[in-house]
């Protein structure tokens, strides 16, 4: 339920669909401010809930500095910064990748949460605040045809875990949340659907006899528990998986 007086302020990147969208929205609902940044403007779900939007590249180093200003300019301390912004790479094996898709892909996933966590670090030590990133179960255990958003997310993985050995001693937290099989839609995501072309028919397979793949929803739900921990409770890393995936290569089908 909101409040009169904000837990602070969240800013959330990526926030245009899916998980961010979620989890503005579930921040903002909570009682926080919120900051929802995207270079999708224009696709942010702000219009019953009143969320401040920022155009944010975060692959762009004036763009982020830019974020940084806004959020140092905001009448709330910046309390929480989640760091979802991500993308896909097309389904496609290490012999038959493309380059480019690979340094796109670590570009936004790992540097661009790098940046944006080094634009907001200072402002979130002195409002005692927390990181929250969104990693994935393949950040541990890599699956065919996905080898560059594999590397990109085990990297993610790596310079989470560093930043809260280096923060030690001071008073941000610092948290993973690695989501598995997840669906954004009925048609399989944003997601998805950069990921196969857009072929309706390969991204229905993934999900065949699953009739309970998480949902954007269910992470943002994660992110809210983690950020309203008490102030002395750090929640080092959540994988989260629907009940029929036990494991990356492990699925229940019904059918």
């Amino acid at each position: 339920m909101s409040t009169n007086a904000p837990r602070g302020l969240a800013v959330v990147t990526g926030a245009s669909v899916g998980i961010g969208a979620a989890t503005a929205e579930a921040l903002h609902t909570a009682g926080y401010a919120v900051v929802s940044a995207s270079r999708r403007l224009e696709t942010i779900p702000v219009a019953a809930t009143g969320i401040t939007t920022h155009h944010l590249d975060v692959t762009d180093a004036d763009s982020v500095a830019a974020l940084a200003r806004t959020v140092s300019e905001h009448p709330a301390p910046l309390t929480l910064l989640v760091n979802n912004a991500g993308i896909p790479t097309p389904a496609a094996t290490i012999a038959d990748s493309d380059v480019a898709d690979w340094r796109a892909n670590y570009d936004t996933n790992v540097i661009g949460s790098l940046q944006t966590s080094q634009a907001l670090l200072a402002q979130l030590i002195d409002n005692r605040g927390h990181i929250v990133f969104i990693g994935s179960t393949v950040g541990r255990v890599a699956y065919e045809r996905g080898a560059a958003y594999a590397a990109s997310k085990h990297a993610l993985a790596a310079l989470v875990s560093t930043l809260r050995l280096e923060l030690n001693g001071q008073p941000v937290r610092v948290t993973e949340i690695a989501p598995g099989m997840m669906r954004g839609d009925e048609k399989g995501g944003e997601f998805m659907r950069a990921r196969f072309g857009g072929d309706q028919t390969a991204i229905d397979a993934v999900y065949q006899g699953v009739e309970h793949p998480l949902t954007p929803a269910d992470i943002a739900e994660c992110v809210l528990w983690c950020a309203t921990r008490p102030a002395h409770v750090d929640i080092d890393l959540i994988e989260v998986r629907p009940l029929a995936q036990a494991a990356q290569h492990k699925v229940h089908r019904t059918s």
